[in-house]
């Protein structure tokens, strides 16, 4: 173990940090942000019409070659000299984040489901229910199932230990200490409004009950951990049992082309809060401290944008 990543005796240079593929992949990632934002017509006039779902599956495969391609040049690593797990992993990632994307979001709901429900309380959350379901099957469920299946790893493998989930706990409170006054600021603008409440479906009348929000938060919690273990524990931890720090240049693509859709700040701003993370849980070999963090600042976010609408809450 080095540095809390724990690898097998590497066969290339593949384990060495780049700091050129670190760039590259901010680089596509920041990149593909900006176009996606301010050129979307780009992708409704390819020759295969893409929407905001197709678009973004199709820049995470893309950025998954990009990845590759810059593994080769800059550490002089073929794929075909890559283990079997840090060659497949990132496929079957991609694979299921695609199916995720395009099937298993909230717009999946009038697909496999029918027409949402009217707002206003638990009924008014199915979508969002829905949502969280397919999240933690695509993000949790199916990855044990093939790390284990194809890879022959445990969770603990993936970053599911507490023996050293709460090392550093103090940079988590401190990113949370930062973050919480921006995202006040942030919730007078009018894109955050547009954006948020993530629990807007819970809301009738301008008013949302108490435990109605406590059963939603609960719910997110779900979603936010699942997002945690694909990333952070899943991707990242698999990829590195080879590439150890290298791991983080891939995870931080399909991480942050993740928030697509919502705040350009915010998108923007997952990279450095993806790489923070991602470092955070290669020293401590877990996801769990990043999914309290992540939530935490999640609800911050919900509650800002009620409290900048004037929602009631009612027990």
């Amino acid at each position: 173990m080095e540095h809390g990543v724990a690898v097998s005796a590497p066969t290339h240079g593949g384990d060495r940090f780049s700091w050129p593929l670190l760039l590259l992949m901010v680089g596509y990632t920041v990149g593909s942000t900006l176009v996606w934002y301010h050129n979307r017509d780009l992708f409704l006039k390819a020759p295969i019409p893409l929407g905001k779902a197709e678009s973004v599956v199709a820049l995470y495969w893309l950025g998954l070659v990009v990845y590759f391609a810059g593994l080769w040049l800059f550490r002089g690593v073929a794929p075909w000299r890559l283990r079997r797990e840090t060659l497949l992993l990132p496929v079957v990632a991609m694979g299921l984040l695609s199916v995720f994307w395009l099937y298993g979001r909230v717009n999946g709901y009038r697909m496999w489901v029918g027409d949402p429900p009217p707002y206003g309380g638990l009924t008014g959350l199915a979508p969002y229910f829905f949502f969280v379901g397919s999240s933690v099957l695509f993000r949790i469920a199916l990855p044990l199932l093939s790390g284990r299946v194809l890879f022959g790893q445990r969770p603990v493998d993936y970053g599911y230990g507490v023996e050293r989930a709460f090392e550093k706990w103090w940079i988590y409170a401190g990113l949370v200490a930062l973050v919480i006054p921006a995202v006040i600021w942030a919730s007078s603008q009018p894109a955050f409004l547009r954006a948020y409440p993530w629990c807007r479906r819970a809301i009738a009348d301008g008013q949302i009950t108490v435990w109605v929000f406590a059963v939603y938060a609960a719910a997110a919690f779900a979603f936010y951990s699942s997002g945690e273990a694909f990333w952070r524990g899943f991707i990242l931890l698999g990829v590195a049992r080879e590439l150890k720090w290298n791991a983080l240049s891939f995870m931080v693509m399909p991480y942050v082309l993740g928030h697509l859709g919502k705040p350009v700040s915010e998108t923007l701003g997952a990279v450095a809060a993806g790489l923070v993370l991602g470092a955070l849980a290669l020293h401590h070999r877990s996801f769990w401290l990043g999914a309290v963090t992540h939530w935490i600042i999640a609800m911050s976010m919900d509650v800002a944008a009620m409290w900048r609408k004037g929602i009631e809450w009612v027990g």
